[in-house]
């Protein structure tokens, strides 16, 4: 399960605060900067990064002193995962404006990305002192002290790619378990979507109350990920097929977001499931081309949001879509091209737009070629 508070925060509520609006141009320069300034944020709003990082470096050329493209250029290379670059510019645009909140917010979800708890609590808690309203940060803060009283005994295990941590009680053969499986996943999910994740990925193992403790998933969730994986599992000491699926399953997610983090839910939903090897069984096809004939399948447009908010019946539909929707995506495009679906997304293009560039079709003209494969 996707679990896109994180993200989605802060690239809403982060930017909205980052920047405030640049001063009326009265020379050359300021005009040349505000103008790049703009720019960029807008290529941050459309999930442009690379594209914003080069905006607000050239903005900097002209104006060097001013908080805003140093808060700009910071926030875009945190999405890019240059994490020494981006504190260098968030704490650059923290000394030039103390009272910038957008610095200390992003400042504290880029600890929190290094696992940095208390460092990454103690930048949101100046945020929300500066900017009090900002109940979504608010929550966030409650959230990592949770975190922070629940890990505080964890064992930890590594491999070049992975960060397993896990309750001090359990068997530490759990986490080799675990590593082994998510080193398979990272070999597989990438040979197949040609990426490979070049930063740490962590994965926290709770047991079930410390999962709705922490988390607050919803209570059909197996796991999420939301920048870790984690998931609610209680001593393990074999490989089981459902852990396997379970893994496979969050590391997808954690690859598609390392790729873009404006990918639809139900694109990103049912290559989880794709991965994890679900398959569509006989009475489910049964049911959806039942569904299918009467016109009462959703549109796939209806189904990019979060389905966090959804109860378990609705949950459970909302997947089965996703994962028809990507079955009939990659056997009319290939798997190949739904990378390049992926990286179109991450360059700021919408789901339609992605969808019609690589398949050569409208988003509307997929929806019913989806719709119409299932009456057959």
């Amino acid at each position: 399960m996707l679990n896109t508070y994180g993200k989605t925060f802060f690239i809403a509520a982060g930017l909205s605060l980052m920047l405030a609006s640049t001063a009326l141009a009265v020379t050359a320069e300021q005009y040349t900067y505000a103008r790049f300034v703009r720019v960029g944020m807008k290529q941050l709003k459309a999930g442009d990064h690379q594209a914003a990082r080069d905006s607000f470096e050239k903005a900097l050329r002209y104006i060097n002193d001013d908080a805003d493209a140093h808060l700009g250029l910071g926030v875009a290379c945190f999405y890019l995962q240059d994490d020494s670059a981006a504190e260098r510019e968030l704490m650059k645009a923290a000394e030039i404006d103390p009272k910038r909140p957008g610095a200390y917010q992003f400042l504290g979800e880029l600890f929190y990305r290094e696992d940095d708890l208390e460092t990454a609590a103690t930048y949101w808690e100046k945020a929300v002192e500066l900017n009090p309203s900002a109940k979504g940060l608010r929550a966030r803060l409650d959230r990592i002290r949770k975190e922070q009283l629940t890990e505080k005994e964890f064992n930890r295990d590594v491999t070049i790619h992975f960060l397993v941590k896990y309750d001090g009680r359990e068997n530490i053969e759990a986490g080799r378990i675990i590593l082994g499986i998510l080193e398979d996943a990272y070999g597989e999910i990438g040979r197949s979507l040609s990426y490979y994740p070049d930063q740490e990925i962590q994965v926290i193992l709770y047991s079930r109350r410390q999962f709705r403790e922490v988390t607050d998933a919803p209570g059909w969730s197996g796991g999420i990920y939301d920048g870790k994986i984690r998931i609610p599992i209680g001593g393990i000491d074999r490989e089981t097929p459902g852990l396997r699926k379970l893994l496979y399953h969050e590391y997808t997610h954690a690859v598609v977001l390392a790729v873009t983090p404006r990918c639809p839910t139900w694109l990103n939903e049912g290559l989880a499931q794709y991965f994890e090897g679900r398959k569509i069984d006989a009475r489910q096809k049964e049911a959806l081309k039942h569904i299918a004939q009467e016109g009462k399948l959703p549109s796939l447009s209806s189904l990019e949001g979060p389905f966090t908010e959804l109860n378990g019946k609705q949950a459970r539909f909302a997947y089965l879509l996703s994962l028809s929707a990507v079955n009939y995506l990659i056997d009319t495009i290939g798997l190949y091209r739904v990378e390049d679906i992926l990286n179109d997304l991450a360059a700021g293009a919408d789901a339609g737009k992605a969808i019609s560039k690589e398949g050569l079709l409208t988003y509307e003209e997929f929806d019913d070629g989806w719709k119409q494969s299932l009456q057959q």
